[in-house]
This record gives C-alpha cells, structure tokens and sequence, in this order.
C-alpha cells in the first residue's frame, strides 16, 4: 500500500487515542512525517469527511475523528 495510506492510518489511531489536537500537536505525534506531509494528509482526510476540523480559536484549529470513523478507530490496531 502507497505511502499516504499508512500516514492517514497513522493520523486515525493517533486521533482516535487523543480524541483531538491541534495540526502541530499531531504533526509532534507523528515525528516519522514532516509537517507538509501530515497537513496534506489531514487536508484529505477532512474533505472526505473522516477527520473534523473545528475552529477553537485565532489561528487555532483542531482535529478529531468524525462521530462515524471513531467508533471504527477503536477496531484498529495501534503502531
């Protein structure tokens, strides 16, 4: 399987563990990936609706599991 599958797989457990963070705080769970890399991957996941993005704040936006992805999260195995 491609390289951007294994980063999007990596981005659901580590948000399914986290419940949510912030781009830097999951680009910093994610130290294997650069940042272009890990927001690339996010940016996908949000437009095919896997991923959430909320604004908190300024400049400040998190990342969560949509409702449906993060029950199925819980079925995946940790890295």
């Amino acid at each position: 399987m491609g390289h951007a599958y294994w980063l999007e797989l990596a981005i659901h457990q580590q948000l399914a563990r986290v419940s949510s963070c912030s781009l830097d705080e999951l680009v910093a769970l994610l130290p294997e990936y650069s940042w272009t890399q890990v927001f690339a991957a996010a940016d996908r996941l949000t437009r095919d609706g896997t991923v959430t993005l909320m604004h908190q704040a300024p400049f400040r936006y998190l990342l969560s599991l949509a409702p449906r992805h993060a029950v199925e999260a819980r079925h995946l195995a940790p890295i």
